[in-house]
């Protein structure tokens, strides 16, 4: 898809954006805080929150954090959260599209690695992350308040 363009999300783009997400994972996002924190991410090198536009239209999103590592070389990674697609657009390369763009991004950066999370149920999230390349290791994420 020749027609995508991936660029910095916008505020003016949060309603759209946030929406794939919260579609995706049957949540609903406190839009009132967003807005309020918003400035804050925006305004932080560290974040870097993209969108995938198709004709005009937001089908993706993500989250890009900048890890400063304090060892070794002291290379930064970059973890990447909030990786989403619209149903209706599935299939039509847009995630690995974002995935390649954020590839480019880390490596700029002069990043040792791109983490990400696929949650243990989530098995074409983890067949399509491992078919770009991505590799399984051991992980552990305590949750807080969406304790199971």
């Amino acid at each position: 898809m020749n027609d995508l363009i991936i660029e910095k999300l916008q505020k003016s783009d949060l309603k759209e954006a946030i929406s794939i997400y919260d579609n995706n994972h049957n949540t609903k996002t406190n839009y009132e805080r967003l807005f309020q924190e918003y400035d804050k991410i925006y305004n932080n090198s560290d974040y870097h929150n993209i969108v995938v536009k198709f004709n005009g239209k937001i089908v993706g999103m993500a989250t890009i954090v900048i890890n400063r590592d304090i060892v070794g070389e002291l290379h930064p990674f970059l973890t990447v959260w909030n990786l989403g697609v619209h149903k209706d657009y599935r299939r039509r390369k847009i995630g690995t599209a974002m995935l390649d763009y954020i590839y480019n991004y880390a490596k700029n950066l002069r990043c040792d690695f791109i983490a990400l999370i696929a949650e243990t149920d989530n098995i074409i999230g983890q067949r399509f992350y491992e078919s770009l390349g991505y590799i399984r290791e051991v992980g552990y994420v305590k949750l807080i308040n969406k304790e199971k």
